[in-house]
């Protein structure tokens, strides 16, 4: 008949053990290091793998009663206690309990946050920030792609392979361009979440963009710009100076649309960029502009300088289709580097007109890339008659 064997008392070295605990050993368990203790006249019993560990635990748990009275410690649950160590040996002393619990309680609170939801808040936040037309329509097709790839998902449960898997998708039907401004839309949305309270990180930090494909620069030639503005001139008068600003001072699309009168210095031929309508965020002053740019923006009306952005993009695209002339994508930007530097050979002048920091960029890209004389014509085109 089995009876029941008291355990094997395990108190020997243990000359402080304080008085209401016992150590015992119980061979071939698991964990066979057992300590026992009363709670409200209750036994309590926890078991520990090593012998070393029953040791610190039962340290703690005196300390504890020594700092916060019996009490306290008569009502601690010490398999509680047993797992605070456990998060203690996991975590190391130097990690800040507080700060792991309140962003744990982050993650589960973005959890419950649906990207579709997220990106919605972030457009409105956007374009109550300021975003221009034009940007604010490409961040919207953007967001739509995203979510049509994510569907009904929260934050949290966007990983960094879930991005590269978004990546891999949009290269299979986009440019590299294209999917890197998609990922960059979602590092975008991510960390404006970061800053609202709703994520606790940003799964695209650790996910590289496509690598740059260096491609050929696209100019127009002298005889499509001439038809180009031949046609602005004829048929979209009001948003030819604002294409000349493009053409002729090499302004971004979003510069030359959202300029006003007042940043225009007529009597000394300079136009101010402040840092609000520049890409770098940073006010310039660009001086040095071609003279045929000057007559373009004399013949500017009011409608020229009232005009929305998006109507200066409707009026642009109108023109170029109009004109029969493509455009690949800032091409009038690009034109203006190529016979820029090739009528003037200094690409660093260039690069001061262009808030370039360096005429590097210049050299590479567009340095050969047109004749002398046909930047004397390129930029002798101006307003001619409207037949």
């Amino acid at each position: 008949m089995a009876t029941k064997r008291r355990p094997t008392d395990d108190q020997k070295g243990d000359q402080n053990l304080p008085r209401g605990i016992r150590f015992y050993l119980k061979p071939n368990r698991p964990k066979p290091f057992f300590v026992e203790w009363r709670e409200f006249g209750k036994r309590k019993t926890l078991a520990f793998e090593l012998k070393s560990e029953r040791q610190v635990w039962t340290d703690d748990f005196m300390k504890q009663r020594h700092d916060n009275g019996a009490k306290v410690v008569a009502a601690f649950d010490g398999r509680e206690w047993a797992r605070w160590i456990e998060f203690k040996r996991i975590v190391g002393d130097e990690a800040d309990p507080l700060q792991i619990a309140l962003e744990w309680k982050q993650r589960q609170g973005e959890a419950k946050v649906a990207l579709a939801d997220a990106a919605e808040r972030y457009l409105a936040a956007r374009k109550i920030e300021g975003m221009g037309d034009g940007t604010y329509s490409h961040a919207t097709v953007e967001v739509k792609r995203l979510k049509e790839f994510f569907g009904a998902v929260t934050l949290g449960e966007i990983t960094p392979e879930r991005v590269r898997a978004l990546m891999s998708w949009m290269a299979t039907k986009y440019s590299a361009h294209t999917v890197r401004g998609h990922r960059k839309r979602l590092c975008a949305l991510f960390n404006w979440a970061k800053r609202e309270g709703i994520s606790s990180g940003n799964p695209c930090e650790s996910v590289a963009p496509p690598a740059r494909v260096e491609e050929e620069v696209s100019t127009l030639t002298v005889e499509d710009a001439v038809e180009l503005f031949k046609t602005a001139w004829k048929k979209r008068p009001a948003a030819a100076p604002r294409l000349a600003l493009e053409a002729f001072a090499g302004l971004r699309f979003s510069s030359a649309a959202r300029l006003v009168k007042e940043d225009v210095n007529f009597a000394d031929k300079g136009v101010t960029l402040p840092a609000a309508k520049i890409k770098t965020r940073r006010r310039h002053y660009i001086e040095g502009l071609p003279d045929n740019l000057w007559v373009w923006l004399k013949a500017a009306t009011d409608e020229t300088w009232t005009m929305t952005e998006r109507q200066y993009l409707e009026a642009k695209s109108d023109t170029f289709e109009l004109a029969g002339v493509t455009n690949p994508g800032n091409v009038l930007r690009h034109s203006f580097c190529s016979y820029h530097v090739s009528l003037h050979a200094d690409a660093a002048r260039t690069a001061v007109i262009l808030c370039h920091a360096s005429p590097r960029t210049l050299y590479q890209h567009y340095r050969g890339r047109a004749t002398a004389a046909d930047g004397k014509k390129y930029f002798g085109i101006v307003p001619g008659e409207r037949n």
